[in-house]
């Protein structure tokens, strides 16, 4: 703002100056009567007078020009601003639009969501009337079945009635003289039972019909049962692909807390080593049982290299075994690693086929300074890639309210205690360091972390290049907001 004022201020007395030097050199030409060219001095002086002018509004357009890049972009570039403003309207309103489809998509997709939930429930309805009506239809054919064994079994005793009646007709003709009053009343009684078995007849007829018309509309029922299976299993497939989604997510989630309570396991696993730290450095251990004496990476192309190899690794082995111990001036010429022949043959015969092994020497025991033995055995496994360049390998939250050094520090020896953990899980036996292994990288990425003004969500640990069993494991820390990377070390 000062500098506006200035500016004006300059400006002003500027054009006064130049004002009064023209009135000046106005009206010396008109006292002195000077001529340019043909034009009378009078003339003369209203041309001096007009360039005067001229170079007060040129002199005042150049300062600012000079001095205001705000006005001279204005004059300038106006159009050009209002093109891309005109462009940027558009831009707003096409997004503002296609905002408004997704939304009304989403809403058309809830609608058909609901619509099809009610479908399945009105289903399942009509699936359990369904149901119903054929246990009802099943009762009644059921009974009717029963109803026509017994009259089955009523017409097999009427037709054997009726046999004895024929041979009862038989001695009644024989005897017709004697017995005719007797004859009409069996024939009457034969008339009656054939009239009723004509009536059963019928009736197990009917019964028949009606059996075939339930059959049948047992059919329907359960065609339309097969139609509405097939709607509920095309709805069940919807449902199963929802489940699969649903399952995915919680997979990840159990991804996430799989994670937390390694991350958990491995504080307590750090607690441990510290008290058994602290225990040792109390006992004045110099070799803990597990130390790793010697390591090497190994492809054994000949078979008369192994013994070679072997020796090596056992002569590294027992210059460390001889350093730790405190025995420096017997270093080279005193054998105290000891290992059994077995366990050397076995190691030999497992490294004879020829693929690349990474082998350690590890102390067996806790040995004090001063011992004269130290008991080793072998641990050989393959060289092979852990992880590959970039594969993120732990990660954890940070708190944006909280962006101290002290409390970043804690959240990234969380992390470090995590990647550590879970690198040796895997099976990653060599060196885990960030980057170049320099304090002053870690100590850089917290004051960069603590000064990022926006806040972090997240520290994400990766690995910087292909890593394998033998190792070094190099990570690279990355700061993480929504999801992208704000800076790293």
């Amino acid at each position: 703002m000062t500098s506006a004022y200035i500016l004006i201020a300059a400006i002003l007395i500027l054009g006064g100056l130049i004002a009064a030097l023209g009135d000046r050199l106005g009206s010396k030409v008109g006292k002195k009567k000077l001529r340019l060219g043909n034009l009378r001095p009078k003339q003369t002086a209203i041309v001096v007078t007009v360039l005067t002018g001229t170079l007060i509004a040129a002199s005042t357009l150049s300062i600012l020009f000079t001095f205001s890049k705000s006005l001279r972009e204005g004059i300038f570039e106006l159009d050009e601003i209002l093109k891309q403003l005109r462009i940027a309207q558009a831009d707003l309103e096409q997004v503002g639009r296609e905002k408004q489809e997704v939304s009304q998509e989403l809403k058309t997709a809830k609608q058909q969501q609901n619509k099809a939930q009610q479908r399945l429930l009105s289903i399942n309805q009509n699936f359990k009337k369904a149901q119903q009506q054929l246990g009802s239809v099943s009762n009644q054919a059921k009974k009717l079945r029963q109803d026509i064994e017994t009259l089955l079994k009523e017409r097999e005793s009427l037709l054997q009635r009726k046999t004895e009646l024929d041979g009862q007709i038989s001695q009644l003709q024989a005897q017709i003289r004697d017995r005719d009053q007797e004859l009409t009343k069996g024939q009457q009684k034969i008339t009656d039972q054939n009239r009723i078995l004509q009536q059963r007849q019928t009736r197990l007829q009917a019964l028949e019909n009606r059996l075939n018309a339930l059959e049948k509309q047992q059919s329907q029922l359960q065609t339309e049962i097969d139609q509405r299976d097939d709607q509920i299993a095309q709805l069940d497939q919807a449902i199963n692909q929802k489940d699969l989604v649903l399952k995915n997510r919680e997979s990840k989630l159990q991804e996430l807390e799989s994670q937390l309570s390694y991350l958990q396991r491995e504080v307590q696993v750090l607690e441990q080593y510290y008290q058994t730290y602290q225990e040792l450095r109390e006992r004045k251990i110099a070799i803990v049982r597990g130390q790793v004496l010697s390591l090497g990476a190994v492809r054994i192309v000949s078979s008369k290299a192994v013994l070679q190899v072997v020796d090596e690794l056992l002569r590294r082995a027992n210059e460390s075994a001889l350093e730790a111990l405190g025995k420096t001036d017997a270093k080279g010429k005193e054998r105290i690693v000891k290992i059994t022949k077995a366990q050397v043959d076995q190691l030999v015969e497992q490294l004879k086929d020829g693929r690349d092994y990474v082998v350690r020497i590890i102390s067996a025991g806790n040995y004090v300074q001063g011992e004269k033995e130290v008991r080793v055995f072998a641990d050989v496994v393959l060289n092979q890639k852990i992880f590959s360049e970039d594969e993120t390998i732990a990660a954890v939250s940070i708190d944006s309210s909280n962006m101290t050094e002290e409390n970043i520090q804690q959240r990234l020896d969380l992390l470090l205690a995590a990647t550590q953990f879970r690198a040796r899980r895997a099976g990653v036996v060599g060196n885990i360091q960030v980057e170049d292994g320099r304090l002053k990288t870690v100590i850089d990425f917290i004051e960069q972390s603590s000064k990022f003004e926006e806040g972090l969500d997240e520290i994400k640990a990766i690995s910087a290049e292909d890593t394998y069993t033998i190792g070094p494991l190099k990570i690279r820390l990355l700061g993480i907001k929504n999801g992208e990377v704000m800076f790293g070390t």
